[in-house]
């Protein structure tokens, strides 16, 4: 995507753990901070409920290959914790180390959910990987996801492991403030051939006409090539198969929204592996 700075995003925050879902964010993060021209924040958590579990008396691991079965020793996950944040920071430092982007990067000990959620009230935007380290089923949310989509104060870009922001770039449009802000954000994000697709999402019929002529006047003088998709339930099925007969690279949502409720976006972001930002 080309370079074009704008002003709705100042401050980006990355939460990166060396998952490879991370390590997709991290490149997304870095990618957004050069094309606003924003601050990158990295943060790291050493995740306290680790520690928590090797203080059990009853906590034991199993080893990997040799499945072998030893009580989990304090010492050795704090030593583990250690390295891991030396890998982390290194990571972090060789993606941001290659560009001209303003960065700082921080660790912090506790709940990983809490202390990223925490720290998105100084950004903008929140990026982060779609799960973890934890062997969870193809679609799953992670934990920290998860409380991400909940209680984020800021814009938050979910990726999946292996993924980049791509085109073209869908809006799911319901006419609300945030689906409006949705349209800005998109516009920002769109390459050179100005390609836009905006999923109408009404309660009937009698309302996809307005909604289009929102998008309509809002899109005058912009020069985008708009392409238009109507749906008029918040079904899951039927929003997941409209967004991929779209062949969609980026899908940019607005939460809290009176017709996509809060266990319809939860299961859509289940069902799609691809980057979501969330406009709130």
């Amino acid at each position: 995507m080309t370079e074009r700075p704008v002003s709705l995003v100042r401050r980006i925050l990355v939460a990166v753990d060396a998952s490879h879902h991370s390590i997709a964010a991290l490149e997304a993060a870095v990618e957004l901070a050069t094309r606003f021209q924003a601050e990158l924040l990295g943060l790291y958590v050493e995740d306290i409920n680790l520690l928590r579990l090797a203080q059990l008396p009853f906590a034991r691991e199993v080893g990997t290959f040799s499945a072998g079965v030893r009580r989990l020793d304090v010492t050795e996950v704090e030593r583990q914790i250690r390295v891991q944040t030396v890998r982390v920071r290194r990571i972090f430092e060789s993606r941001t180390g290659r560009t001209e982007v303003q960065w700082s990067f921080r660790v912090t000990r506790g709940s990983v959910p809490q202390e990223v959620v925490t720290a998105a009230s100084d950004a903008d935007l929140l990026v982060v990987g779609r799960a973890g380290w934890s062997l969870l089923r193809k679609g799953r949310l992670g934990t920290t996801a998860r409380a991400i989509v909940a209680r984020s104060p800021s814009m938050a870009l979910l990726l999946p492991g292996g993924a980049c922001l791509a085109s073209p770039v869908t809006v799911v449009f319901d006419g609300s403030a945030r689906a409006e802000r949705a349209l800005e954000v998109a516009e920002s994000l769109l390459d050179d051939d100005r390609r836009l697709r905006v999923l109408l999402l009404a309660n009937g019929h009698e309302r996809l006409a307005p909604l289009r002529e929102q998008v309509d006047a809002w899109q005058q003088g912009r020069e985008l090539d708009v392409r238009y998709r109507a749906l008029t339930e918040s079904n899951v099925t039927r929003l997941v198969a409209a967004i991929e007969s779209e062949e969609c690279g980026t899908l940019i949502l607005p939460v809290k929204s009176a017709i996509l409720e809060d266990t319809a976006l939860q299961g859509l972001l289940e069902e799609l592996e691809i980057p979501i930002l969330l406009v709130r």
